[in-house]
């Protein structure tokens, strides 16, 4: 069996390739996403068709996107599509649909308590198989299989060493950025009371009138490894910047974006952060309210995952 993996760059990806080898055990796998420093370093010698990079809601480009997946799809003769989003997802559905394609969307992590506007779009359509990633949002339309989140769990540091590296990430997000973020975590960072080599991923945020070293995206890779030697992370709270901290042993301090600050496009990310931080996997805080107590709360855990999670059909 062939499997066409569809997922735009930041979260939506992270999600999907962590999800992965679970629900494709043994297929072979075609990939649709844009193409960006993380797509390429994530997706490195697979075979990967790329999409022009669109802003959010851009439905005239999406469907223009549709020849890139049903090409793939001709290519290398599909048999399915699995899809976590966001909207690239309705390129490949069009061209599935036509081809009569089993089409298998799952909902973002990100969406806690309700369906994202791709989600809604997908509700509509009669035979794509619909997942959502938490238990208690299961409904007529929607089942559960699996979530990300799986098999992570938190445990103490004994001895934990002083803050010496710190990333601060607000994501790779094109569209929106988040000064507040920057601004906050530069003022706990300044009031440790040590020097503090901090990596600065700022996506869209205009820092230059800062004296920091940004930079807007990172390859995939090197975030990971920078996340990994990291003490302390500081970061919005998207999927994917929560995953790739957990995923480095990190429990990240998480400030949400605000739609009443024009951070982003609706309030999912709240739900996110207090999902995590009910769980202990995130300190949560506004970002003017991030303290160099709060840094060091954080530098005293660590995040552990399963390494033996069955794969699950779908």
């Amino acid at each position: 069996m062939t499997t066409l993996l569809v997922a735009i760059s930041g979260g939506h990806l992270t999600q999907l390739t962590m999800l992965a080898p679970r629900v494709t055990d043994g297929d072979d796998v075609v990939w649709l996403t844009d193409d960006t420093a993380q797509s390429r370093s994530l997706l490195e010698g697979q075979t990967v068709y790329h999409v022009p990079t669109r802003p959010p809601r851009d439905y005239p480009g999406v469907m223009r996107d549709t020849g890139i997946a049903l090409q793939a799809m001709k290519d290398h003769r599909i048999d399915r599509v699995i899809s976590t989003g966001a909207q690239i997802a309705l390129s490949a559905l069009v061209p599935a649909s036509a081809r009569r394609l089993p089409f298998t969307y799952i909902e973002s992590a990100t969406r806690v308590t309700g369906i994202s506007a791709t989600g809604k779009v997908m509700e509509r359509v009669p035979w794509v198989d619909r997942y959502v990633q938490y238990p208690h949002a299961v409904n007529a339309r929607w089942r559960y299989a699996l979530s990300v989140f799986d098999g992570f769990r938190v445990e103490p540091v004994d001895d934990p060493p002083p803050i010496r590296r710190a990333v601060v990430t607000v994501g790779g997000n094109g569209d929106f950025g988040y000064r507040r973020l920057v601004d906050g975590a530069r003022a706990a960072i300044d009031d440790l009371d040590c020097d503090v080599e901090t990596l600065w991923q700022v996506g869209a945020t205009d820092v230059s009138d800062l004296p920091i070293p940004a930079v807007a995206s990172l390859p995939s890779s090197e975030l990971s490894e920078a996340l990994r030697q990291a003490d302390v992370v500081i970061g919005h709270a998207g999927t994917g910047t929560a995953l790739a901290a957990l995923s480095a042993g990190k429990v990240p301090v998480l400030a949400p974006r605000s739609v009443e600050h024009g951070e982003h496009v609706d309030a999912h990310q709240q739900d996110l952060a207090r999902f995590l931080g009910d769980r202990g996997l995130a300190i949560v805080c506004e970002p003017s309210s991030i303290r160099p107590s709060t840094l060091d709360t954080a530098r005293r855990w660590r995040a552990v995952r399963s390494s033996d999670l069955a794969p699950v059909p779908l």
